[in-house]
């Protein structure tokens, strides 16, 4: 080593000795160090009110430097002994590392009170960092915990998700932020409920602590779970009961070392911290919800300004990032990252650690926590082929059931069933918007809570509410939400439409909804025909008398729409022999089942549809449309290939080429192997996530060709374009995620393709 790098080495070493010696030996006087006693200069003089202590320090190892420093802190010791009679008098002799024997020895020859000690020694003093690493690894991170079984230790192995930052849309990988932690940054991360802020804010820690656990002399990471902390704004309160909660046995050391800036704190769940004084008042909601987080907020104050301080919780939680900042003090120049989604890679391995081995189903959620919901679920059960295979109707309900099991662990008094139907009353709120995402207002999110549970919210219920997932801020100055995940709020809102069917004389809100408002989607309607299969008194008979009644009463036609397409989903081959009518209606779209036997009961007037999928029909009566308009018409090519009589006064903006009708397919010039391979995908895949059923893959195919579905069917999952999954007894075959664009560019040019699937 150089002379000028030793010299370095030493003069930071000397500082980082002082700098701990001071926060034992001198908090109230932090400007006391070297000094000179008589001629001699001494490396730290500390004199508090009962004690004076004298630091020497040395990264020698060398038995010459020990009698030198010795005798000048011997020396030093009775001077300082003979100035302050009254005080006690310590001296220690500091070494980088361990010191040697010899030097020990030569120390301990100088008798009282002269100590020999290692920098870690004498910082075990301040704090036993060593200690409360060892003891907080035992205790739960925030939200981080194996979905299955709330084990917050027994954790599949961390997939990486890259955050992003907010300006810049930069990623930022766990190991770049613990680096820029290290250097003094302070970090602000915020997203959506399920996008693993916790999984991430728990490796971050594991890093900084093997890092410390490398290097003693930087900081090492606390982690506080703010939900731990309800009710308390001062910082010194909760690192107490911190510490008490991980069984560290000496509080007043974690005060000591956060307050002396050898800490890189770490707040998980800023949104999680309930604020007395709630009763109610939606026009103070800024005020309530800084109020909240007083705590974080002085915690970000009260940090020494060269000690990282990491936030982290849901961005929703405010009505926006300005607000975020301001109610949480957070530093300015602190990194601002928004946790992100998973890649298909990502979305791979996480499923993998569950036993998912097979292609992703495109219905699946983008965030990790709802993909591990699944995986976890899939594990505890019998599985086909291997997988967890579930169609989106039955992965839906099961994580709508996790998510409200989730929000109800953190929240005291309220439980997972009656969260999951605030989420669905919600749901059905906002399908009076035109997107049926919403605004929510704060007034609704409030009347709903007392309309499900009898009794306006509490502190702690009023936190749920702010933080419910799935919703987000939509307007800063009233404080609304809305819906951030399409798919979410489909199935939620699935849950009174299933009331509704089973009990149509039950007081709902859906019997209020007299105008126009949004309609189930498909994965709606899956959700709803999955919780009627289990449902003993459901039948068909029962829904559609459900639906005539509801008509006479004056409900919206969109809820009438719904409770027929849930029927036929179910019940495919029962018709109706009381006509209904659906007016003035939006549908994103509305599919034909192959197995019905008839819609001529069924009318459609002045309704908007997106897309109407005849994919599936096989010669039976279709509904009436009288003056509609139809954005795209999926396989069907031109008004001639339909019944003439049932569309009348009707637009079509778009028809499928004819060569992707069922039809067209058959009559390309290429192997009857192709033709069924090209038929299945149409048909897979018009239908966006929820799949086909095995049988509806053989509808509209002569016997020679129905004889090649099983063979098309397996080179289809051995090539990966679709998987399987089963709803009670039924095969169901879905689209794979990533896997469209492929498609498209098949079906588009399918003579010519050089696809290594056709043959």
């Amino acid at each position: 080593m150089q002379a000028n790098e030793k010299q370095q080495e030493e003069s930071a070493f000397e500082a980082e000795v002082l700098r701990i010696s001071r926060a034992l030996f001198a908090p109230e006087n932090e400007f006391q160090g070297s000094t000179y006693i008589g001629t001699a200069e001494r490396d730290g003089v500390f004199i508090g009110p009962d004690s004076v202590t004298i630091v020497e320090c040395t990264v020698s190892r060398r038995k010459d430097k020990a009698e030198k420093d010795g005798k000048k802190l011997h020396d030093a010791c009775l001077a300082m002994a003979r100035k302050y009679p009254f005080k006690s008098v310590k001296g220690f002799f500091v070494t980088h590392h361990e010191p040697t024997a010899d030097q020990r020895t030569v120390i301990k020859g100088f008798g009282p009170p002269l100590i020999a000690c290692s920098f870690a020694q004498l910082r075990g003093q301040l704090v036993d960092s060593l200690k409360y690493l060892e003891l907080r690894g035992s205790y739960p991170f925030g939200s981080a915990r194996e979905p299955s079984s709330g084990d917050h230790e027994d954790l599949k192995p961390y997939v990486a998700v890259d955050p992003v930052e907010s300006s810049t849309g930069e990623p930022f990988s766990v190991a770049r932020v613990a680096e820029e932690v290290k250097s003094g940054k302070s970090v602000l991360l915020y997203g959506d409920y399920g996008a693993g802020k916790s999984m991430f804010l728990r490796e971050l820690y594991r890093r900084l602590a093997t890092a410390h656990r490398a290097d003693s002399f930087g900081p090492f990471p606390i982690l506080l779970n703010l939900r731990d902390h309800q009710g308390q704004v001062h910082p010194v309160e909760a690192l107490e009961r911190h510490a008490r909660e991980i069984g560290f046995p000496a509080p007043a050391q974690l005060v000591r070392a956060w307050r002396s800036g050898d800490v890189t704190l770490i707040l998980d769940g800023f949104d999680e911290i309930a604020t007395p004084g709630w009763i109610g008042k939606t026009s103070a909601m800024r005020d309530i919800r800084r109020r909240s987080v007083e705590l974080v907020r002085r915690f970000c104050r009260d940090s020494r300004a060269s000690a990282s301080v990491v936030l982290a919780g849901r961005a929703h939680f405010f009505d926006s990032e300005l607000e975020m900042r301001n109610a949480l003090g957070a530093r300015d120049g602190s990194l601002s990252l928004m946790a992100g989604e998973p890649t298909e890679e990502q979305t791979k391995k996480i499923l993998d650690a569950y036993g998912w081995h097979d292609a992703l189903p495109d219905w699946l959620p983008s965030r990790p926590l709802l993909l591990s919901y699944l995986g976890s679920s899939g594990a505890l059960q019998d599985s086909v082929e291997g997988t967890f295979g579930r169609s989106a109707g039955e992965g839906w309900h099961m994580m709508l059931d996790r998510i409200a099991e989730r929000e109800a662990s953190m929240e005291v008094g309220v439980d997972g069933f009656t969260i999951r139907k605030v989420l669905e009353r919600l749901a059905t709120q906002a399908r009076r918007s035109t997107d049926g995402l919403g605004p929510i207002s704060q007034d609704e999110l409030t009347s709903v809570f007392q309309s499900v549970c009898g009794y306006a919210p509490d502190e702690g219920s009023y936190q749920l509410l702010q933080r419910l997932p799935g919703l987000g801020a939509m307007d800063s100055v009233d404080g609304s939400r809305r819906f951030v995940d399409v798919s979410l709020a489909d199935a939620a809102r699935a849950g009174d439409v299933v009331t509704c069917i089973l009990e149509p004389n039950t007081e709902s809100p859906l019997l209020e909804m007299t105008g126009s408002i949004a309609c189930l989607d498909e994965v709606g309607i899956d959700v709803a025909a999955v919780r009627l299969e289990g449902e003993n008194t459901a039948s068909p008979g029962r829904a559609y008398s459900s639906a005539n009644a509801l008509q006479r009463q004056g409900v919206s036609d969109a809820i009438i729409a719904d409770i027929v397409r849930v029927a036929a989903r179910l019940w495919p081959g029962d018709e109706s022999h009381t006509p209904l009518s659906i007016h003035e209606v939006e549908f994103r779209s509305f599919s034909l089942t192959a197995d019905a036997k008839g819609y001529d009961w069924l009318s459609f007037h002045d309704c908007v549809i997106q897309e109407l999928d005849l994919t599936d029909h096989d010669g039976y009566a279709l509904p009436h449309f009288q003056s509609c308009l139809i954005g795209q018409m999926t396989g069907v090519a031109s008004w001639s290939a339909l019944q003439p009589d049932r569309f009348v006064d009707c637009e079509v903006a778009q028809f499928d080429a004819q060569m992707s009708t069922a039809k067209g397919i058959l009559a390309l010039k290429t192997t009857p192997l192709n033709k069924v391979l090209l038929t299945i995908l149409k048909k897979i895949y018009a239908q966006r996530g929820t799949g086909r059923k095995e049988s509806a893959l053989f509808r509209g195919l002569d016997a020679k060709h129905r004889e090649l579905v099983p063979e098309a069917l397996q080179r289809l999952t051995t090539e990966g374009f679709v998987t399987t999954a089963r709803s009670n007894s039924t095969q169901i075959y879905l689209p794979v995620r990533g896997m469209a664009s492929r498609v498209r560019r098949i079906l588009q040019a399918p003579q010519s393709s050089a696809d290594s699937l056709l043959e």
